[in-house]
């Protein structure tokens, strides 16, 4: 028995195992906090460049009626005349819609429906 009191007492240096269970439970309670926050953060990313996107649009349509006197609702006609680079996408990978007044005003839509310009 006195092997094993020594054994008890011996100097060892590292971790007891109460002691890694703490530090897993503190690593798990900053992942439960931080992995819906960066969530959030990155639909809310998607969701503003797709106001952006839809603002650039539109405000290249009316600049297209405001030059050339046309109308169109065809983005590809911007991207052909040169107003835009390309033909930007929505969050879901697919092409916005472009509907345009006989007066030269802009209504941009994702491919959901949802308006987002004007």
């Amino acid at each position: 028995m006195e092997w094993f009191v020594k054994a008890l007492n011996k100097d060892e240096r590292g971790f007891t195992l109460i002691e890694l269970i703490v530090v897993i439970a503190i690593l798990g309670v900053l992942a439960a906090i931080a992995v819906p926050r960066v969530t959030t953060s990155l639909a809310n990313a998607k969701t503003n460049a797709d106001i952006a996107n839809a603002q650039i649009i539109g405000q290249a349509a009316e600049r297209y009626y405001i030059e050339t006197g046309n109308t169109t609702n065809k983005i590809e006609d911007l991207v052909d005349a040169g107003y835009l680079n390309k033909e930007p996408q929505d969050q879901y990978k697919k092409s916005f819609t472009l509907e345009m007044t006989s007066d030269g005003k802009a209504t941009v839509k994702d491919s959901s429906g949802k308006q987002l310009y004007p």
